[in-house]
C-alpha cells in the first residue's frame, strides 16, 4: 500500500468554522437591512416567499407518499405554492387579511371573557383590545401592518446576523468536524 495522500480525499487539517459563520452573519444582516430599507416590497415578497416554500414543501411530502390522494393534492400544494411565489402582493394581503381577522375574533372572545372575570378587569381585558386594535389596523391598512412586521424583523436580523460576525471573529481555531453550528 502506498503512504501518499489520495488526490480528492478528505483532509485532515483542521478548518475554522469562522468564514462560514462570517459569510452568514452578513448574509442575514443584508436581508435585514433590505427589510429595513424596502418594508413594503420586502415584507410581502418575503411572506410570499415563505408561505409559498411551505406548500411546496407540504406538497413534495405529499407526492413522496404515492397514493392516489396524496399525489392529487401533492400536485394542487405544490401549483399553489408557485402560485404563492408568483403573486407575492396578492399572498402577502390575504395572509395579512387572515391574519387580521383571526386577530379581530380572538381578541373579542379575550374581552368577552376578561370582563366577565373578578378582580382587574382593566388589565385582563387590554391584551384582548390591543388584538383587536391590531386586527383592525391589518383590514384597513394591511401595508401598513406588513411594513411594520418587516421593519421589527429586519431589525432583528441586523442584530442577529451582527452578532454571528462577531462571535465568528472571537473563535478560535477549532477542528470543524467536531463543531457543530445550529443556526
Amino acid at each position: 500500500m502506498s503512504q501518499h495522500p489520495v488526490p480528492g480525499a478528505v483532509s485532515t487539517r483542521r478548518r475554522s468554522p469562522r468564514r462560514t459563520l462570517s459569510v452568514a452573519g452578513a448574509l442575514i444582516a443584508l436581508v435585514g437591512l433590505g427589510f429595513l430599507i424596502w418594508p413594503f416590497f420586502a415584507g410581502s415578497w418575503a411572506l410570499a416567499i415563505l408561505f409559498g416554500s411551505a406548500l411546496i414543501a407540504n406538497g413534495l411530502a405529499l407526492l413522496a407518499r404515492g397514493t392516489s390522494a396524496s399525489l392529487v393534492g401533492g400536485l394542487v400544494l405544490l401549483v399553489a405554492g408557485a402560485l404563492a411565489i408568483v403573486f407575492s402582493q396578492a399572498t402577502g394581503a390575504a395572509i395579512v387579511s387572515l391574519v387580521g381577522a383571526g386577530l379581530i375574533l380572538i381578541g373579542a372572545i379575550w374581552v368577552v371573557v376578561a370582563s366577565r372575570l373578578p378582580g382587574r378587569r382593566l388589565l385582563a381585558i387590554l391584551p384582548g383590545a390591543l388584538m383587536l386594535l391590531g386586527g383592525v389596523t391589518a383590514l384597513v391598512l394591511p401595508g401598513l401592518a406588513l411594513a411594520v412586521i418587516a421593519v421589527i424583523g429586519g431589525v432583528c436580523l441586523v442584530l442577529i446576523g451582527i452578532m454571528i460576525v462577531v462571535t465568528a471573529s472571537r473563535l478560535g481555531r477549532v477542528d470543524a468536524a467536531s463543531t457543530t453550528i445550529v443556526m
